[in-house]
């Protein structure tokens, strides 16, 4: 018996050092890739990778929202630590100037920098493992014609400032399933060319995916919505979707200019429609909405329209309640009295997707923190929303969150206090 655990003890002990030495992470680098491309191929392939770039949204993850852009240094808060995302720039030193073609596949491809270290999982290789060959090539060409910026990011914090790279192994082990990009030969081009740019490059589903305890992409669960940095994504899938109102143009219009009658885009989302979206080429974003709104028939579900106040919203003793009154002193002049909002100044909250979303968790901490302003593509802006915080009480926020929920999102159960007191603070 003493044996037998020895054995097992052994084993596990030689499996566990195989796969921190890496011995399971493959190497998915096509041959090509370690022939180096020319000057004259670099110059005609970076148009093409610009475009790329703005569908990965390389830049909304390395740039600041004032600044060089690809200089790095955006920080991402996990609940182990902070990670600042690296210089792309071709600096040599602080960048990726010493990158070879192979190096550039291999950090896309298998999630694995120069010099052969784990990247975590911040970088989406997960998702950006499915794109072909070509593309990776002319993304390499695009960031290798930018300005090298000789600039270092700080340093990551909590677990990250410890050697755990290599750990990632582990990691990778259990929630890198190698995937391929969803073709379907029945479908339109459209629906192909969005399931090749949601599921790969776009990554939509890092954000909008939930994580398993592990903080791996639970692709069981593919666009189901989940909480991150504070803000729930909301469900991608067509009928959550369709029951927000939006329809394949509709949500085409939304990611261009990331605003809609669905409300205006923020959070994490504003910066994928500054670095991202809305500077893509509409054929592309055409095809997102084409395959986010399909149905698993094929066919697109009808948008509904924004939801009926429900009797909640009123009292039939007083006529106003005190949510109603709450929203006419303090949302109203900006909001309009029948929540029409103002152009260029303010979101309409009829039609308003925040008010529909079951967790009030994005309502209520706007509502806390604001929205600092805003600028969008065509020239377009939505001003400073301040934060209520210290304005209102926890429950006063509460009755005017049930108010607006039952008045515009059809959403009749109360916001309770507690909820709000769970916000954090973020702004004075």
């Amino acid at each position: 018996m003493r044996k037998t655990l020895l054995v097992i003890v052994a084993v596990l002990v030689l499996g566990g050092l195989a796969v921190l030495s890496g011995a399971f992470r493959g190497n998915h680098i096509a041959v090509a890739a370690f022939e180096p491309l020319s000057a004259e191929e670099m110059a005609v392939l970076a148009p093409r990778g610009r475009e790329l770039a703005f569908s990965g949204d390389c830049l909304g993850c390395h740039s600041p929202m004032q600044g060089p852009i690809a200089v790095g240094g955006v920080p991402f808060d996990t609940p182990f630590g902070t990670l600042y995302s690296p210089n792309i720039t071709p600096d040599p030193t602080y960048g990726i100037g010493e990158y070879t073609r192979a190096d550039f596949h291999r950090v896309l491809r298998d999630g694995i920098a120069r010099g052969g270290h784990n990247l975590y999982p911040a970088m989406p290789f997960v998702f950006t493992q499915i794109t072909t060959d070509d593309d990776i090539d002319a993304i390499y060409a695009y960031m290798m014609s930018l300005e090298p910026i000789a600039q270092d990011v700080p340093a990551n914090t909590g677990v990250f400032a410890f050697p755990l790279r290599p750990f990632m192994n582990f990691w990778t082990l259990l929630n890198f399933p190698r995937r391929t990009a969803p073709e379907d030969p029945d479908r339109p081009e459209a629906w192909n060319r969005g399931a090749y740019l949601v599921e790969g490059l776009g990554h939509c589903g890092a954000c909008h995916t939930p994580m398993n305890f592990m903080m791996g992409t639970d692709f069981a669960r593919a666009l189901e919505g989940a909480v991150i940095e504070g803000l729930e994504a909301p469900s991608l899938q067509a009928t959550a979707l369709a029951a927000h109102g939006f329809d394949v143009p509709g949500l085409t219009e939304f990611l261009a200019s990331g605003i809609g009658p669905q409300g205006t885009t923020f959070g994490g989302m504003y910066t994928v429609t500054h670095f991202s979206t809305g500077s893509m080429q509409r054929d592309d974003l055409t095809a997102i909405a084409t395959y986010l709104l399909t149905l698993p028939d094929g066919t697109l579900p009808e948008p509904s329209p924004p939801p009926a106040p429900l009797p909640e919203a009123t009292d039939p003793a007083l006529g106003v309640t005190a949510g109603e009154a709450l929203y006419l002193s303090a949302c109203a002049s900006c909001h309009g009295d029948t929540g029409a909002g103002i152009p260029d100044v303010a979101p309409a909250m009829r039609g308003n997707a925040t008010l529909a979303l079951e967790n009030p968790l994005n309502l209520l901490t706007v509502m806390l923190n604001g929205i600092p302003t805003e600028e969008f593509p065509r020239g377009k802006r939505m001003y400073a929303m301040p934060p209520f915080a210290h304005v209102l009480s926890d429950a006063d926020i509460a009755r005017l969150a049930t108010w607006l929920r039952a008045q515009w999102g059809g959403i009749a159960d109360p916001v309770q206090e507690a909820a709000v007191t769970e916000i954090p603070r973020t702004r004075n």
